[in-house]
């Protein structure tokens, strides 16, 4: 763990410092109430932080103010060392965002004891946090593909509806349906059809470019929004095509795999959302009426 040790003193910060490094722990040190917030307000600051209450510049409780004020994901734990010892102090400086208190100068049992009270708590809180963001992706995100689900791409395709529509520039919608994914899953089994959502999941999850977003539509269907794409739609779509039908697994079950695609391009209009992937339905049928494997263009949209 990275430990700040804020105080004007020298004498201080090398005796703090040479206790709190022999614990196993990386010191960062600073001389000011300046100086400590500063490295309090990195984008990676210690996770804890031991401040003198009086120093030049800011004092310990208005640095803890400070950083209480920003709304961060990860939590400082602090302790606030003080000749002070009223309870008017001590209240002062728990207000202000102070964690713990020591008393100058900091006794060696009593400070390892704070530090590692310090250590048990920073711990919970990041299982905290894993767990909140393993609930987050839960939420958003398919489970057995791990691409977005269909609440979660539609919510981006309506964002980008609505930039389109503000700054008048492209984005396409593409539906792509796995082939005969009902014969797979009749002759192979449903594991085997896990097997095949999972790469063509992988393989398309490796063409959509950076600012692209691809989620599960449902079943064996899957839906990107690729913003800013408008002549090259088709281009785009055939890629998707042909990265799925490279796939080929060892065990030759199934034999081959491939899509069948359906797009549409919105350029701004008075269409809605739902009329735009109604477009590129319509679009992914006709794909499957002229023998699948292949990529349709939905009929430009109008500009009314």
């Amino acid at each position: 763990m990275r430990i700040l040790v804020a105080d004007d003193s020298r004498y201080q910060r090398t005796i703090l410092q040479r206790l709190i490094e022999s614990w196993g722990h990386t010191v960062v040190l600073a001389d000011s109430g300046d100086a400590a917030l500063a490295a309090l307000s990195t984008s990676d600051p210690p996770q804890l932080a031991i401040l003198d209450w009086e120093m030049p510049g800011l004092t310990g409780p208005e640095i803890c103010a400070s950083v209480r004020k920003v709304c961060d994901s990860s939590y400082i734990y602090i302790i606030l060392l003080t000749a002070k010892d009223g309870e008017a102090e001590i209240a002062e400086g728990l207000d202000a965002g102070a964690d713990d208190f020591l008393s100058k100068p900091p006794n060696e049992v009593e400070l390892r004891a704070r530090v590692r009270v310090g250590e048990r708590i920073l711990s919970m809180q990041d299982e905290l946090i894993q767990a909140r963001e393993a609930l987050r992706f839960e939420a958003s995100h398919d489970a057995l593909t791990g691409l977005l689900n269909r609440g979660a791409i539609l919510k981006y395709l309506e964002n980008e509806f609505e930039r389109s529509r503000r700054q008048s520039s492209p984005v396409a919608i593409m539906m792509a349906d796995i082939d005969n994914f009902k014969k797979v899953n009749d002759n192979f089994g449903h594991l085997i059809g896990d097997r095949v959502l999972v790469e063509v999941a992988r393989k398309m999850g490796a063409v959509i470019r950076p600012y692209d977003y691809l989620g599960r539509w449902g079943g064996e269907e899957f839906l990107a929004v690729l913003p800013g794409a408008g002549g090259d739609a088709a281009e785009l779509g055939e890629r998707f095509r042909l990265q799925v039908a490279a796939i080929s697994f060892a065990d030759k079950m199934p034999p081959n795999v491939s899509v069948s695609i359906g797009m549409s391009i919105y350029e701004g209009g008075r269409q809605t959302v739902n009329e735009i992937i109604q477009a590129a339905d319509a679009a992914l049928y006709r794909a499957k009426g002229a023998g699948k494997n292949r990529v349709e263009l939905a009929a430009p949209l109008q500009k009314v």
